[in-house]
């Protein structure tokens, strides 16, 4: 059961709920069911706290955040050919000085933030991994709105979901080799 886009998610989560998967039925729990894919999401982002390197051209001692392909929630570094340069952040949040250093390719070190779930064909920004997670979420939650037996069983998949997700370990840890540059 891994599903890469969010239509797939649904589907995935009514066939755990038992509910009839079909183009009629479907429609009818999509945004309910999309709602609670994006807050399995936030809460699997907020928990893991997810990282990426990417490279972006440095231009007179700047680099451009909004050039890299996610959005950024916290620079963690910034280096060039694998040794971590001294950086610091200018006046706007856009941008990120690294004084000292020639133009060129660097690689900024990065938390992201998660881009919504929209459309049919969107992908979460986790790894297909954590999918079936975000399928235990959106099953818990729909079995919130229902009767008491529901709820009963929203309690228990919801154990299950926060049981996985503490067992769930993959490298997002920030990189650990922070250190302070003495620059003089």
């Amino acid at each position: 059961m891994i599903a890469v886009t969010a239509a797939e998610l649904i589907q995935n989560a009514l066939g755990e709920l038992d509910h009839a998967v079909d183009t009629a039925t479907s429609p009818l729990w999509c945004e309910k069911l999309l709602r609670f894919a994006n807050e399995a999401v936030d809460d699997l982002f907020e928990t893991f706290r997810p990282w990426r390197r990417d490279t972006l051209p440095l231009v007179n001692e700047t680099l451009d955040l909004s050039a890299l392909p996610h959005p950024v929630a916290k620079v963690l570094g910034v280096e060039r050919s694998g040794m971590r340069v001294p950086f610091c952040f200018s006046c706007d949040t856009a941008t990120v000085r690294v004084p000292g250093v020639k133009d060129g390719l660097m690689t900024v070190v990065y938390r992201y933030l998660p881009e919504p779930l929209a459309e049919d064909d969107d992908e979460p920004a986790l790894p297909a991994a954590c999918h079936p997670l975000i399928v235990l979420y959106m099953v818990a939650r729909f079995c919130m709105t229902n009767d008491a037996q529901g709820i009963q069983h929203a309690s228990a998949v919801l154990s299950l979901y926060e049981t996985r997700k503490r067992r769930f370990r993959l490298d997002f840890d920030e990189p650990t080799d922070y250190r302070i540059t003495n620059c003089w």
